[in-house]
Order: structure tokens, then sequence, then C-alpha cells
């Protein structure tokens, strides 16, 4: 099993040239239409329409990586979402469509996030939410915590591959064996991201983070003529996938 692959790298697709702002909005706008929608075919449509920006920034092969792995995540949102839907409910069909539409959700949620954390780069997504008036501390915080996602998924395949050489074999076994066998690999991660967060703590402690209230800038973010149309048309798609809504009344 690979971890998510969420970790940029600088490339030269048209993607990868876009202003973060404009690649924010994408995200903000499909993220909503994912969260409002249960229907499983708007979402399979939501999730289709993130893959154009796949193949045009050029990261199919790490796209494919994230997808693969949320398939294993899939199949328990779907097994969980089935016994407490039906539980409630008792109804078979209406348990199935919606554990369905839970999965496709959760899809459609890293095909978005992972496409937009492959092309966009943090210190240009910092930059942006400063130039966005964000405050210095919230913008930093933030981008740390994005930074931390491709830094957790790269050691989570660290251990995982260092767990499978010690004999671990995460794909044997029944569902609830599988889940215990995560435990020796959960365990190293959490402790791993305590100990580096307190690194990062005692580096900005002693640069003196906060001292100054005047910061500079080594350069400053520019939106382009395609920067714009990249908003455009994702303004288009986002009116055009809310149109069941407003006329067949589709949630």
């Amino acid at each position: 099993m690979k971890a998510f692959s969420f970790q940029f790298k600088r490339e030269s697709s048209i993607i990868h040239k876009i202003d973060p702002r404009a690649k924010l909005v994408y995200l903000i706008l499909f993220t909503i239409l994912v969260v409002y929608y249960s229907n499983p075919i708007i979402l399979s449509l939501i999730f289709i329409s993130s893959i154009p920006i796949v193949i045009l920034g050029k990261v199919i092969d790490k796209w494919k990586i994230s997808i693969r792995s949320a398939l294993f995540f899939i199949i328990f949102i779907f097994i969980f979402n089935f016994i407490g839907i039906f539980w409630s409910t008792g109804s078979l069909e209406n348990s199935i469509i919606l554990s369905i539409a839970m999965s496709i959700r959760f899809l459609a949620l890293i095909s978005i996030f992972s496409t937009f954390f492959l092309t966009t780069s943090p210190e240009d997504l910092m930059q942006s939410m400063i130039q966005l008036k964000v405050p210095y501390e919230y913008a930093l915080t933030f981008n740390m915590s994005m930074r931390f996602v491709p830094t957790l998924s790269r050691e989570l395949q660290i251990i995982i591959d260092a767990q499978k050489s010690r004999g671990l074999e995460l794909e044997r076994g029944s569902i609830f064996q599988k889940i215990k066998k995560y435990i020796p690999i959960l365990i190293p991660l959490i402790i791993s991201s305590f100990r580096r967060a307190e690194m990062i703590a005692d580096a900005m402690e002693s640069r003196a983070f906060g001292a100054s209230k005047r910061r500079t800038s080594l350069y400053t973010l520019t939106m382009s003529l395609k920067d714009y149309v990249f908003i455009f048309i994702s303004l288009i798609t986002f009116t055009i996938l809310l149109l069941p809504k407003i006329i067949f009344g589709i949630n």
C-alpha cells in the first residue's frame, strides 16, 4: 500500500504556473459542491471534473497514488456508513446509495486537494494569503499545517515500508485484523509528528519569531490573464454542477 502523495514538485505545466489565489477559488468552490451534494451521480461528475486539471498539471502518477491509497479508506467509509444508516433507517436501498455517496465524496475530496497541493508551491501559497491580508501568524500556521500533509504522507510510507521489512503483512487477514495491524504504524507516526512539532517550535523561538511586527517579502505575486481565465472556468463549471439543484432540486 502506498501513502497519499501530496508533495509539491516544481514543474512547467500550465496548472503549476497559475496563481495560488486562483487555485484557492477552485478549491473552495469544488469543496462546497462536494460537501453540499449527497447524490452519487453528481459527486461522480465532480470527481471526473478534476481529472482535466490532473492531466494539464502533469501529476497523473502522483494523483493515481493518492487515489489508490484512498480506496483502502473508502472500504471503511462504505462499511461504517452502511451499518450506521441501515441501523437507523432500516432501508437497504438508502443505506447502499448513501454509503456509495459518502465513499465518492471522500474520493472527490482526495482528488481535488491532491491536485491543489501537487501543483501549488507552499511558499507561493503563503505569500498569496499574506497579499490577501490574512494575518501573517494565521498564514504561517495554515501553511505549516498544509506542509505537514506531504511530510506526514512521506513518513507514513517510510514507516509502512519499515514495518513490512520486519514481516508485517497489511494485505492479509480479516478487516479487524487489518485494523489491528495499523497500530504499529500509527503510533510511530504520532510520536514522530509530536517530535517534529516540538523541533519547529524551538526553531521559531530561537529565531525570535514575532519580535518584529514589520515584515518584508522577497517577491510579490501578480494575477495575470490566465489566472482570471482559470477562475472564470472554475465559476462556469461550478454553476453547471449547481444546475441539477436549481432545475431538478437534486441534493
